[in-house]
């Protein structure tokens, strides 16, 4: 019997959250630059950002093409030389470019590209907590994609509703918990 899978995502019927989904207007332009082995991955958050961000790119890739980078864009990950996310400090960047993969992935991504490491760096002063409970987070103020970009348009689009990315993740969250065989859910 054929997996009941949604046309539109692709993911199993169940945790699908197409149907939770709404138009998210962002103006600035994100890409995210995703790593391979998150693509299609079933647990991965970037496809909440796919079905509600109007102004988004996915680049599934280890190495990026030459050029592939846009100008005056910056890098939202922490690390040595980033600086804290600031509406102010941020009113010059006109396109933001985040890395999607776990962070040893993340990390790698950035090693083979050395072109990102060039680019301004921005990290959050205080995170909010992580909500994303199914997969397993290295530190505190760490986040999934979804979460970090939501995070992110608050700061640089602050009048904007973000609200749709958060329903669709919680969303997103409890179906992958749905699945989880009852005894187990504890963990979670």
């Amino acid at each position: 019997m054929p997996r009941a899978v949604c046309e539109h995502c692709g993911q199993h019927q169940r945790i699908c959250v197409c149907d939770v989904c709404r138009p998210v207007p962002n103006a600035t332009p994100i890409t995210i630059i995703q790593h391979p082995s998150e693509a299609g991955h079933s647990k991965g958050t970037v496809r909440v950002l796919r079905q509600t961000l109007s102004n988004l790119s996915v680049q599934v890739a280890e190495r990026l093409p030459p050029d592939a980078l846009p100008r005056a864009a910056a890098l939202l990950f922490p690390g040595p030389g980033s600086q804290p996310v600031t509406p102010r400090d941020a009113a010059g960047i006109s396109h933001w470019i985040v890395l999607d993969g776990t962070w040893r992935k993340a990390a790698k991504l950035l090693h083979l590209n050395p072109e990102l490491s060039r680019l301004p760096a921005f990290h959050f002063p205080e995170p909010p907590p992580g909500r994303y409970r199914i997969r397993r987070r290295p530190g505190e103020g760490q986040l999934s994609t979804a979460e970090a970009v939501r995070h992110l348009l608050t700061i640089i689009e602050p009048d904007l509703d973000t609200r749709p990315i958060d329903e669709a993740f919680e969303a997103l969250v409890q179906r992958l918990i749905d699945q989880v065989p009852e005894h187990l859910q504890y963990r979670y």
